[in-house]
């Protein structure tokens, strides 16, 4: 008997409201010289474990035109009273398993902190799991990114392990841990009737204290 071949997912037009910020569909006009910067900026550079590397608009014209928006996205996150592009989440989806490998990146200094990771995280999770209807999803983080790890652990993700010297430090030359982390709808799901929405997006005494720890990370 021949194996199915999963169907072909449809072109993905996406637009998910975040309050204050705006998740959608990244096009090649969305570019611009100030994303094009985020590559050269140190903190970027150290979580992403990457070599600085001069970056122009047309560049970012080409990256987003690599995605096919069917199973690879790449979603903008846009920050709605100035329509600037602050960061974006790339997913790729693997429809034989029906699981995708996430990254998301806040390119814009001023907005990694708490309260924006707080607004994406139900719109975005539920558009993962509800409307594209993925069974789980999967990441890598640095350990070393505690900002990040605190935020996925925070929104139902679990680190289902740690490998030790894992990476070399394209900085300084060292070995580095890196964890991998997933999170299942079910799961999403059992953390969204622990968690009332309206609270959600309310900043708790702890959600406070760890904004500032995520600051003296910049």
């Amino acid at each position: 008997m021949m194996p199915t071949t999963p169907p072909k997912l449809a072109k993905k037009s996406v637009q998910l409201d975040c309050g204050p910020f705006l998740i959608r569909t990244l096009r090649p006009e969305d570019a611009s010289e100030r994303w094009a910067q985020w590559m050269s900026e140190p903190k970027n550079l150290r979580l992403l474990n990457a070599a600085p590397r001069a970056m122009t608009r047309a560049d970012i014209e080409a990256y987003i035109r690599g995605f096919d928006q069917h199973t690879h996205l790449l979603l903008g996150i846009f920050e709605r009273q100035s329509g600037h592009v602050i960061g974006f989440f790339r997913i790729d989806i693997d429809p034989a398993l029906n699981r995708s490998l996430t990254f998301m990146m806040i390119g814009e200094r001023r907005f990694r902190h708490w309260r924006v990771t707080a607004e994406l995280r139900v719109p975005f999770q539920d558009f993962a799991f509800e409307t594209l209807g993925l069974n789980m999803m999967l990441g890598t983080v640095l350990a070393s990114n505690r900002a990040m790890l605190r935020y996925l652990l925070k929104s139902g993700w679990r680190v289902d392990k740690t490998a030790h010297r894992h990476v070399k430090s394209v900085d300084s030359g060292s070995m580095l841990d890196l964890c991998y982390v997933s999170l299942t709808g079910e799961a999403w799901r059992a953390w969204k009737s622990k968690h009332a929405a309206p609270q959600d997006n309310q900043r708790s005494t702890d959600d406070d204290r760890l904004s500032e720890e995520d600051r003296t990370d910049n």
